[in-house]
């Protein structure tokens, strides 16, 4: 895999240059006093850079300097201390000299090119990365400066250094075949001036660099006659090894891990830094030592190394097949565009080569990748769209997804002004004398929603604005007026709440599931909140279904989080002219102070916001993450009660809930006599593409499937653990009822969630919160409640927060998880007193921190709000990003007519068979 530091200053890097980068000591197959280095980039061969590496050289380099002559090139600033808005003292960084991606070899690779001593398995590691070098540098930018994008550059230079082994653990150094590339921080612009690197696009394209340099490793090593094997990430690993000798080949990453572990981090960022925090004091090792232990270790575990080489030896090496080739590279292209259009309607092409290469995994390599991807641009199965200024990358999407977009506002637009008001004036005037209570905003927006003659209208109510007191109103006056309610939303929490205002609801997704609307005659009006969270697809499918008498009401907030699969429907239409009522009276902050910065968050003033909140003594800057969760779950003992935690992550969250757990038992508030329960969490990172192949599916995964199927013997709701897999064969096996044994592809089922085990202690008095919906309790995923009995069979009585009890076998529901703490997704749509927010800006992810995140979680509490951070300097940037969906359509730059017009439907059956035959 590819990992790409931090920035390292220049004397960092020279340091490490002498000391690590250029010292052959610690490798032990190395033979020399240096690691001798190789020069690759575009911008090293035009300055004439090639063979080793000198010292002189890279210490020009690092500077910002001409490699040969010297030259300052890139300009920076001396290094001085200042004082920031709060007061604290600050060092900036001297010159940033670059950065270093590491390109580690899987462990099985480490150890038949090292203990067995195949060369070429070293080569095949070389190669594999000078390809995937030259694959990152087409991204390359330089940094412009003032208001300029970044431009383009495509050429670097890069100093690589190959070592052998990890650092030593206990005395013994492990064989670890890795390769330093040092990315120096200049390029060239095309005025042909030296200009400093863009890092953004660097970091993007890692992930994209590790498919590259995997995909190049696993053909490579076929050619030489190995069998190859998906590791646990991802990775290529060579057939042959025991996971117990792959186990002790690997002491410095469990020692890291261990870490991690203890101090609840997670992440490459944070392991960068465990690996420095760890490292044990160097120890003089000599070559025959290392080499003499790695035998031993070999011996061990039955000279697993050689037999792998005896093995290749005797195997013809497996060359790709232009044929077959062409065909994985087809299926991994197909699978590459499902995955990567399910979640957003717009895909960077690194993005799609990248899923393309991990799917066929030495199948087919880049180039039938790239002829692939190009053929599909070619035949418009993939549709470039304009560039995004500053962007290294191409940005792709379908014709599925423009069609979408565009029929839906066409259909909004149909339907303007082309209805009655929704009720007539004796009715309005009725329930506003009866709803005497709404605040002028809530009158106003009732009366416009009321009064509308469109069929699809939208209510927008800033976070707190009293939108349920609001459609109370609206549905008593749409009933007398003859229509029909239905509730709608996208989560089964949202349609839990959206029922407190009296319309029966149910999830959008039940509601399509079920098909056509029902043919009683009667007129309906829709009303659909949190509509922001809805999927493009998903009000496609809605919409098309409407029927002429039909009239819909959107509920929802723009600012609030969107949907997690692809689109942005509801701020889209409004963009397009879909008539909204405005809420943005907030009512639900009682605390002054504290209701003016959520109106601040509303405008998206997210700096002035979070400077108000650290003014009032609500921001706390805690560095050390464990005593900084330890404050969290101390501060939330003090008053359990109406108080919410929201972090960003799952793996923050539960480790907040844990915290929180044993500090309730430790004061006495939760029982320390607790049961262990076997729950399940699904798996985040598996999309609907991904649970079509055999090859995503882990031994020890447990399958839900809502839907039965007769010809296998699966009944709608039964759960089945994974026992094994078949790449070549794409089948699953998996055990079920009564220990049954059942093989099956996985693209001839629909509606699995793949889960993985876990263990939670719960306690009397314990918070709880639903992880899946429990259909026989109507209990909604992420509803909330406390537990009043618990036993050793798992009997469970909760008291919900709605006020209901229910009582079950947790086996029966093993969806459960701690409730103390919530994601900020999870949040949205809750209220409570005090909220207490987790900010870690070290684990900065623009999906988890941005302004949509600092505005949920603020705007749930009603009177008082901290933020826990590390750093708050540093979380003021992170939340003031804006995060928002992509969308395959948007007007034309220049022009009036907006760009849907043009492309609502296929102009013809030739077109759209052209356009959807290549899946």
């Amino acid at each position: 895999m590819v990992t790409l530091s931090k920035p390292i200053s220049s004397g960092q890097a020279q340091a490490y240059h002498r000391e690590e980068f250029s010292n052959a000591k610690e490798n032990y197959y190395t033979d020399g006093e240096r690691v001798r280095g190789e020069w690759q980039g575009k911008l090293a061969e035009q300055w004439g850079l090639s063979g080793e590496v000198q010292e002189q050289q890279f210490a020009f380099l690092s500077e910002g300097q001409h490699p040969v002559s010297g030259e300052q090139l890139v300009r920076h600033q001396t290094p001085r201390e200042y004082q920031n808005e709060r007061g604290d003292k600050v060092q900036s960084m001297e010159h940033r000299a670059g950065w270093d991606a590491t390109f580690s070899a899987p462990k099985s690779v480490s150890l038949t090119a090292l203990v067995g001593g195949d060369v070429r398995v070293r080569e095949a590691h070389r190669e594999s990365v000078r390809t995937a070098l030259n694959e990152m540098e087409n991204y390359v930018q330089a940094r412009i400066g003032g208001n300029a994008p970044a431009q383009t550059t495509g050429a670097w230079a890069v100093a690589k250094f190959e070592h052998d082994s990890s650092r030593p653990v206990d005395g013994y150094a492990a064989p670890q075949l890795h390769t330093h590339a040092v990315v120096f921080n200049v390029t060239e612009a095309a005025d042909g001036n030296a200009r400093a690197l863009q890092p953004q696009e660097l970091y993007k394209t890692q992930q994209y660099a590790t498919a590259v340099y995997r995909s190049e490793l696993a053909a490579h090593l076929q050619e030489l006659g190995y069998e190859i094997e998906r590791g646990e990430h991802g990775q290529p690993e060579i057939k042959g090894y025991s996971r117990e000798y792959l186990e002790a080949s690997s002491p410095r990453r469990k020692q890291i891990q261990e870490h991690l572990e203890a101090a609840g981090r997670s992440g490459a960022g944070a392991a960068q830094i465990a690996a420095h925090q760890t490292r044990d004091a160097k120890q003089p090792l000599s070559h025959d030592e290392v080499r003499t232990q790695h035998r031993v270790m070999a011996a061990e575990h039955g000279q697993q190394p050689q037999r792998v080489l005896h093995e290749a030896a005797h195997r013809a090496g497996t060359v790709l097949i232009p044929e077959e080739a062409q065909r994985a590279a087809h299926e991994g292209m197909s699978y590459a565009r499902e995955r990567g259009m399910e979640r957003e309607a717009v895909v960077d092409e690194r993005s799609l080569i990248r899923d393309a290469l991990k799917h066929t995994m030495g199948e087919a390599r880049l180039p039938e990748v790239r002829s692939e991807f190009d053929r599909r641009v070619t035949a418009g199965n993939l549709i470039e769209l304009e560039g995004r200024a500053g962007s290294a990358s191409r940005a792709y999407t379908t014709r599925e997804m423009q069609r979408y977009e565009g029929e839906l506002i066409e259909r909004m637009k149909e339907g303007q002004g082309t209805r009655e008001v929704l009720v007539d004036g004796n009715i309005r005037q009725q329930v506003m004398q009866e709803h005497r209570h709404l605040s002028v905003s809530q009158r106003d927006a009732v009366e416009a929603v009321l009064t509308n003659r469109d069929q699809m209208m939208a209510l927008e109510g800033v976070a707190g604005a009293g939108k349920t007191t609001s459609l109370t109103a609206v549905r008593e006056a749409a009933e007398r007026g003859g229509f029909r309610i239905e509730g709608l939303a996208p989560t089964s929490r949202a349609a839990q709440k959206l029922a407190e205002s009296g319309i029966e609801t149910q999830t959008l997704q039940r509601h399509l599931a079920r098909g056509e609307s029902s043919e009683d005659g009667r007129k309906r009006l829709y009303v659909v909140d949190e509509s922001s969270m809805a999927s493009t697809q998903q009000l496609h499918t809605f919409v098309e279904r409407l029927k002429a008498e039909d009239r819909v009401l959107f509920v929802g907030d723009t600012r609030q989080h969107e949907a997690v699969d692809a689109g942005r429907p509801y701020a889209q239409l409004q963009d397009a002219g879909l008539r909204s009522a405005q809420l943005d009276q907030i009512i639900r902050q009682k605390d002054l102070a504290l209701r003016e910065v959520v109106e601040q968050l509303a405008r998206g003033e997210v700096r002035t916001a979070i400077g108000n909140l650290d003014q009032q003594g609500r921001v706390i800057e805690i560095k050390d993450r464990s005593e900084r969760i330890d404050e969290i779950a101390h501060e939330y003992v003090r008053s359990p009660e109406q108080t919410l935690v929201v972090s960003p992550d799952n793996e923050s969250r539960r480790e907040i809930n844990q915290r929180i757990h044993t500090e309730m038992q430790a004061q006495g508030k939760v029982s320390g006599e607790e049961y262990r329960v076997h729950v399940l969490h699904a798996r985040q990172d598996m999309t609907g593409a991904d649970r079509q192949y055999a090859q995503n599916y882990v031994e020890g995964d447990v399958i839900r499937y809502a839907k039965g199927s007769r010809p296998l013997g699966i009944q709608a709701g039964e759960y089945a653990r994974v026992i094994g897999s078949n790449r070549e064969t794409n089948t699953v096996t998996v055990k079920h009822h009564g220990g049954v044994e059942l093989s099956y592809d996985p693209r001839r089922l629909q509606g699995v969630t793949v889960y993985r085990d876990h263990e939670r202690s719960f306690a009397q008095g314990d918070r709880i919160q639903m992880t899946a919906p429990f259909h026989e309790q109507k209990l909604a995923n992420r509803e909330l409640g406390t537990v009043e009995k618990i036993d050793k069979d798992g009997n469970l009585t909760l008291k919900m927060d709605s006020g209901r009890r229910v009582a079950f076998i947790a086996k029966q529901h093993p969806h459960l998880d701690y409730g103390y703490a919530v994601t900020s997704h999870s949040s949205q749509g809750q209220t409570a007193d005090r909220v207490l927010i987790h900010v870690d800006s070290s684990q900065s992810h623009g999906e988890l921190l941005n302004s949509r995140m600092a505005y949920v979680s603020v705007s749930r509490a009603q009177f008082d709000v901290k933020i826990y951070t590390n750093n708050a300097r540093a979380m003021d940037r992170e939340l003031s990003r804006n995060l928002t969906k992509s969308t395959a359509l948007h007007e034309s730059q220049g022009s009036a007519t907006p760009e849907w017009e043009g492309i609502a439907r296929p102009a013809s059956t030739q077109e759209r068979s052209h356009s959807f035959g290549l899946n």
